[in-house]
């Protein structure tokens, strides 16, 4: 939307805006239920994530003499949350805004947007799957919905879910097996033989991804909401290994009507192992010439202190809302977003 008038002007926008509202009620009212206890996280870290591929947001901050001191606004709660695991919350979430930099304004994004993250300990992947799919089905309730909506696409929620491992997909649309790309070489000749453009000096998730979202991403989750799980190890530097293959982490993530609506993990506890793959991701960021800090030593000391096993889940609370209202673009769900106040 562009301004406040045409949310007054306009009855659609007014009952989407409306419904957002409901939405995040129903949410709210669903954990609750859960006997989830909601928690209240900064936005503005010392130390923010290593992700290689997103940008946080840089903030200074300055005391009355003057001194300043770098923050960063979060791109996810997730540290600080898995900090409460640490210290003896067992089931929490928490709505939040989170930001991130160089975002397209509009579509599917936007730098600020909303998150719903929780958290299981002890807690399964499978527990997190059974959450996510149980959570629609209550929102949908609550708005006297069976069904979703993308891009002109209806889905029907009322049903099972579909889950479907990460390799049975690759063989499904892509007429390979995953097994025999989880190194970069063989994979980059996968993608040239595609006749897909390829950055000779590519990251494997540069790659992997040119497969993932020309070939398989499109085709999800139309027929039913489905959750892809089992990402490759190397993807996925906060899941802890499948027990299964080693070569895996336990990592899923929720289509519907090919839109990307969650990433959860099975959670990675080793200190030892988080701290060294947190540092490779620093590094990456640092070849590709990106903005690098340290590695968040309290979120570090949290999992040597014993934080449980948990399974946990970031879910896009405006493509949720995108969905439950049909809206054809994600700034229609976002009262006064930060493409409005560029205009």
């Amino acid at each position: 939307m562009s301004n406040w008038k045409e949310l007054k002007d306009n009855p659609r926008l007014n009952q989407i805006y409306r419904d957002r509202v409901a939405i995040i009620r129903a949410v709210r009212e669903f954990f609750w239920s859960k006997d989830f206890l909601e928690t209240d996280t900064p936005m503005a870290v010392k130390y923010a994530g290593q992700e290689p591929f997103l940008n946080p947001v840089p903030l200074t901050i300055h005391d009355p003499n003057g001194k300043s001191e770098n923050f960063h606004l979060v791109t996810s709660p997730e540290f600080s949350l898995k900090k409460l695991l640490a210290v003896g919350f067992e089931k929490i979430f928490s709505i939040t805004k989170c930001f991130r930099d160089y975002e397209s304004f509009g579509g599917t994004h936007n730098t600020e947007f909303t998150m719903i993250e929780w958290y299981r300990a002890p807690g399964t992947l499978t527990q997190i799957m059974d959450d996510t799919e149980a959570l629609f089905k209550a929102v949908g309730k609550k708005l006297g919905h069976t069904s979703v909506e993308y891009n002109n696409v209806t889905v029907e929620i009322t049903e099972t879910w579909e889950r479907k491992t990460m390799k049975q997909l690759w063989q499904e649309y892509v007429g390979v097996n995953l097994d025999e790309y989880l190194e970069i070489v063989p994979l980059k000749q996968l993608v040239l033989g595609k006749k897909l453009a390829v950055d000779t000096s590519g990251e494997y998730e540069d790659l992997f991804f040119k497969i993932f979202l020309n070939f398989i991403e499109p085709r999800l989750g139309f027929e039913k909401p489905l959750f892809v799980y089992d990402y490759p190890k190397r993807l996925s530097s906060l899941s802890r290994a499948c027990a299964h293959d080693a070569r895996y982490a336990e990592r899923f993530e929720l289509y519907i009507a090919g839109l990307e609506i969650a990433n959860a993990f099975g959670e990675l506890t080793d200190a030892t192992e988080q701290q060294a793959r947190l540092e490779a991701d620093q590094a990456l960021r640092a070849k590709l010439g990106r903005p690098t800090w340290p590695v968040d030593p309290s979120f570090i000391a949290a999992l040597r202190s014993g934080m449980p096993e948990a399974g946990g889940i970031a879910l896009g609370v405006d493509r949720m809302v995108l969905l439950f209202t049909g809206a054809k673009d994600i700034n229609e769900v976002i009262f006064q977003s930060i493409s409005d106040q560029l205009a």
